[in-house]
């Protein structure tokens, strides 16, 4: 490496036994390495973040929507900041450095100043954001969408499949839905937000790249459609006289794959579909079906929403079942800020590192943040591109490598 990643020295060690320590964190009844944001777990694995901030020598908080916050105060007296931070929170059988890579690099970036006596000019706020992950109300990135004012008393009254409201299921955890509503920060003295994060594809990885330096994210259009049939014995009622919920659903999820695979690096997923009654001997009288749709171009996934709804229609007219088809808010997707990328840049090129540029396909909280401030993300490569899902791994010189980039990219936006 050159002379700049000589100025300060990041511990793998260090890194190495907090991300263990993180990552050991899990539910013990559901597979892989599983953290859930409105579970237990996850209220042990920011407490522990929390403790590592204050030792580190941050002050520290927890705002009104659950994110933890913590602020190392700089040399100037302007009140600008810098922000940096990702989240804990796991899907259901996910593994173990999505997300927890980026928190332990923040706080592995502020040892690493404070040990060589580096004092930034900027304020240095990381964050462990609060339930990142699509929750069972399909709503995902819900701490930092508190945070830039754009979560509503509509999507708290969302339900899950036992009826539940988010407002409902957030007060079981400590979380008052009033407090999460009056979340939102002022924005304006935050002068850029970075976030480390492992790919999880298999871009980097395929050319031979250290570092991935991310020009924009994913957008997201999720939605759910409920096709209502009717029940009917399965071995006497004729095949043309039946409203089968489930053949129009099953229509549908083929329609998701077919939209998807017309458009370029877009992206379709059936996610869930639960059929009523769950009987092999009975019509299906009732379809619920999960999906979402992902790309870089919000034209396309309008389009996209519009294909999707009149194929779901026309699968329940050839059938007589009936379809409602509901859209979440559709994400934009999120370019990063052009200078944060070209400092970006600057760094990895004097630390030695080889990088590449590429679109995320998977959505992130810096997404969200860079609406109110100038944004960059630094990935580091997943191990044949797995993610989500138990086999997911990074090798720890790479994580180092991430961490290092980042430490040094705040140095760079400092003295900006």
């Amino acid at each position: 490496m050159g002379a700049i990643a000589a100025e300060i020295a990041v511990d793998p060690g260090r890194v190495e036994s907090d991300l263990w320590a993180l990552a050991a964190l899990v539910e013990a009844d559901l597979p892989g390495w599983t953290r859930t944001a409105l579970g237990p777990v996850d209220r042990e694995a920011r407490e522990l973040v929390l403790r590592w901030m204050a030792d580190a020598g941050l002050e520290t908080t927890v705002d009104g929507a659950g994110n933890i916050v913590g602020r190392l105060r700089g040399a100037g007296a302007t009140g600008r900041s810098l922000m940096v931070g990702s989240h804990t929170d796991t899907v259901v059988g996910g593994g173990r450095f999505d997300g927890i890579v980026g928190v332990v690099g923040a706080i592995e970036a502020v040892r690493a100043l404070r040990e060589a006596g580096r004092e930034l000019e900027h304020d240095l706020v990381v964050v462990d954001f609060f339930s990142e992950e699509p929750n069972e109300f399909g709503l995902s990135c819900l701490g930092s969408r508190a945070m830039v004012g754009e979560l509503t008393a509509e999507h708290l009254g969302l339900l899950d499949d036992r009826g539940r409201t988010l407002a409902d299921a957030l007060a079981e955890i400590g979380i008052d839905a009033s407090a999460l509503l009056g979340a939102h920060v002022d924005f304006s003295g935050v002068d850029a937000f970075l976030e480390l994060h492992i790919e999880q594809g298999p871009y980097l990885e395929q050319q031979g790249s250290q570092i991935g330096l991310v020009e924009s994210i994913t957008g997201v259009s999720r939605f759910r459609a409920l096709f209502t049939g009717r029940a009917d014995h399965a071995g006497t009622a004729p095949m043309g006289l039946r409203h089968d919920a489930g053949c129009a659903a099953a229509g549908t999820v083929l329609a998701v794959e077919r939209i998807a695979g017309e458009g370029v690096q877009t992206r379709g997923t059936s996610g869930q579909v639960t059929f009523t009654p769950a009987a092999v001997n009975v019509v299906t009288a009732r379809a619920d079906f999960r999906g979402e749709f992902r790309g870089p171009e919000g034209e396309w996934l309008r389009q996209a929403q519009e294909q999707l709804t009149a194929a779901a229609q026309d699968e329940g007219r050839q059938r007589g079942v009936g379809v409602e088809v509901d859209w979440l808010p559709l994400q934009e997707p999120a370019p990063m800020s052009g200078p944060v990328l070209s400092a970006l840049a600057g760094v990895v090129d004097g630390l030695g590192y080889s990088s590449s540029r590429l679109f995320s396909g998977a959505e992130h909280d810096a997404a969200v943040i860079a609406r109110k401030v100038p944004s960059g993300m630094i990935f580091v490569p997943s191990h044949d591109g797995r993610s989500h899902c138990p086999e997911e791994w990074t090798d720890l010189v790479d994580v180092t490598a991430g961490v290092t980039t980042l430490t040094h990219a705040l140095l760079a936006l400092d003295q900006q």
